[in-house]
């Protein structure tokens, strides 16, 4: 399992503090839109986040969350030689031909 390091709008909070003092944190996330993430021994369990009525835009809201890990200019991950073979899966490619 990944967990992604906390960004600078969210803050840890054990499970016992969570439970002790509920009410009054959903009232700060709500105020503040910070996220609160809830902690067992350590381990991140549930993030708590403010609700929004309405939806993120679609376009544009992974802008910052993606990365190119391969260089796309350079040699293809698929050899030009198999290509045939993508463009028509069920055919046979007769390499010997």
């Amino acid at each position: 399992m990944t967990i992604s390091p906390l960004d600078s709008s969210e803050r840890m909070v054990p499970a016992g503090e969570f439970k002790t003092n509920c009410l009054r944190l959903m009232d700060e996330v709500q105020g503040t839109g910070t996220e609160i993430v809830v902690t067992k021994h350590r381990r991140p369990v549930v993030r708590v986040s403010p609700f929004r009525s309405e939806r993120p835009a679609l376009v544009g809201s992974c802008r910052g969350q993606l990365r190119i890990i391969a260089d796309i200019d350079g040699d293809p991950a698929i050899p030009a030689d198999d290509w045939e073979m993508l463009a028509d899966p069920g055919g046979i490619v007769d390499r010997d031909a």
